[in-house]
């Protein structure tokens, strides 16, 4: 009998799954394949993934091409933070249109998506909620309160609103009147301010010739010519013009934003004494002073004819004081002290001269100080405090030279200031020069805060500014 073989018969199934197990990794990549492409073709498609979930409306502080990164200042969350960004960031106008990234401007404010885990940028918006004034040159700026008006409007203004020059940025009180500027904000809130067109320093060196005659720069400055002045301009190119006594000179001058420029009018020939320059020192300072009869400023020295003169000077509760002196052509200063009212032997001065407030600047030391351009001495120094908006000027060589605004209320308390050390001048700073010899030094702007006190108190940090002009940009 013959014995029949048997055959152990599987099911198509179960061939086929030992298959896909002997050919390994290939083939379940090909399973997968044809499950995409089973999918692909039914319509099916995965969603990306987006990262980019956090929102904050921001001001931009500043860019960084070469490290792509954006420096910006989140407002709700009043911090600044440095995101990344790539080639696949959007960046997009008020108005959706398509932007580059050098197009974004320190004080512009936007919109953000990022991701703060990876702190980096997916896309940036200018705000469509956003407004800006440009080229303004009619302000007013008072930190102390924390309002600003712009011509007729008035908007708040915080005290830490983001401030910028030359892409840098600066304390709002390095704002002085004659700086044109951008406002930009949302609804009534001033969020950035950038200097479209600030100021320099115009000195004048060797300028005897000149001394108590007049300066005019362009349109924009003129003032009379007192000793060791340094006179804030307005950046542009001007002309400018000297007169005097026997003086009628012109020259061509640059000023550039943060920079001195150094006038020589050695040149100017000074003429023949038909007058004399006669400087004025009485005290109290708030004495009335009187010439020949006319009563005169002793700000400024003052040109007077050869020969003699008479001058009295009198104040509330003092001994008026006249005498005479004589004007050679030489320069000459007279000093007048007046003595304290007395009855029967006691001194009623006390009671009846007047109060003399004054203002001090105490900080940073050494450094020369200039109100309204006007030389007041070697820091610490104290002055007659005049009320209004005043210019403060800080310089000492190899430092850069800063004006700060402040405003003085009219009231009889001494006021003190003390302003932020000034900065050494860059190493990469060298001085160059300008078509009629005129050197220019190079300066820079920083970041910083003016503390201001009273004999009622002091306020750190929140300096009072006010400033308006009527320049056009």
């Amino acid at each position: 009998m013959i014995k029949k073989k048997k055959f152990l018969c599987l099911p198509i199934s179960a061939v086929c799954i030992c298959s896909l197990l002997l050919s390994g990794c290939s083939s379940i990549g090909l399973a997968q394949e044809s499950t995409f492409e089973s999918a692909y073709e039914n319509g099916a498609e995965e969603e990306p993934v987006d990262i980019f979930t956090s929102g904050a409306t921001v001001v931009i502080e500043s860019v960084d091409e070469e490290s792509q990164a954006v420096n910006v200042y989140m407002v709700e969350r009043n911090e600044s933070k440095t995101l990344s960004y790539t080639g696949s960031t959007t960046i997009q106008d008020k108005y959706n249109a398509g932007m580059s990234v050098a197009q974004l401007k320190a004080g512009d404010i936007a919109k953000i998506m990022y991701n703060s885990e990876l702190e980096r940028i997916g896309s940036i918006s200018l705000s469509a909620d956003a407004w800006s004034h440009e080229g303004v040159a009619k302000y007013n700026l008072n930190a102390g309160n924390g309002s600003a008006s712009i011509g007729d409007e008035i908007y708040n203004m915080s005290n830490d609103v983001k401030v910028y020059s030359d892409g840098q940025a600066i304390d709002v009180t390095q704002i002085i009147s004659q700086d044109v500027l951008t406002f930009r904000g949302i609804g009534s809130n001033i969020m950035s301010i950038t200097v479209d067109k600030g100021h320099g320093y115009l000195d004048l060196e060797n300028d005897e010739a000149v001394i108590g005659g007049w300066i005019e720069v362009g349109q924009t400055v003129i003032s009379q010519i007192a000793p060791d002045m340094l006179l804030t301009v307005p950046e542009g190119s001007y002309t400018v013009r000297f007169s005097g006594t026997g003086v009628e000179e012109t020259r061509d001058i640059v000023i550039e934003r943060n920079k001195e420029t150094h006038l020589d009018l050695g040149d100017i020939e000074i003429p023949q004494p038909e007058k004399g320059l006669v400087t004025i020192k009485v005290t109290p300072e708030t004495a009335k002073v009187f010439i020949d009869e006319t009563e005169v400023e002793t700000v400024y020295p003052i040109r007077l004819p050869v020969g003699f003169h008479k001058i009295t000077a009198k104040a509330s509760g003092y001994d008026t004081l006249s005498e005479y002196f004589q004007v050679e052509g030489e320069d000459i200063t007279v000093t007048l002290n007046l003595e304290e009212e007395t009855v029967s032997g006691n001194s009623i001065g006390s009671s009846l001269k007047e109060n003399v407030s004054t203002i001090t600047i105490n900080a940073p030391v050494d450094v020369e100080v200039y109100q309204d351009n006007l030389y007041m001495g070697i820091a610490p120094v104290t002055y007659t405090k005049t009320a209004g908006s005043h210019t403060i000027t800080l310089r000492k060589e190899g430092y850069i030279t800063r004006s700060y605004s402040i405003e003085i209320p009219d009231d009889d308390n001494d006021v003190t200031y003390s302003f932020p050390d000034l900065d050494p001048e860059a190493a990469a700073s060298s001085s160059g020069s300008t078509v009629s010899g005129n050197s220019v030094s190079g300066n820079s702007v920083s970041d910083n805060a003016v503390s201001t006190e009273t004999n009622k108190g002091s306020v750190s940090g929140n300096s009072t500014v006010s400033g308006n002009s009527t320049g056009t940009s």
